[in-house]
């Protein structure tokens, strides 16, 4: 893969994130990312190629799907993201 067209698709994978994840700000995402890459490589994110950054960037957005259901869903019609508000344990918001 060409390397400008790996960084278009993290790029776009990390748009795709955020929309799950609004929660999270833009350095505590690409720390979560770089540490999971830096987890099954055993290089510093320094270190790390585009491609293993990329891959564990799509292992954290396969897990934020399957999650779904607790985390922010981006809405194909405008693409706002609607977050679900979570229950404490007596049942409110």
């Amino acid at each position: 893969m060409i390397a400008t067209d790996l960084l278009d698709q993290i790029l776009g994978q990390l748009h795709q994130v955020r929309l799950r994840c609004p929660e999270l700000r833009f350095g505590q995402l690409i720390a979560t990312i770089g540490i999971l890459a830096e987890d099954e490589t055993g290089h510093s994110m320094w270190d790390l190629e585009d491609a293993a950054f990329a891959a564990a960037l799509e292992r954290f957005a396969e897990d934020m799907a399957r999650r779904g259901s607790d985390q922010g869903e981006p809405s194909a019609a405008d693409g706002t993201t609607h977050v679900k508000p979570r229950l404490r344990d007596d049942g409110t918001v």
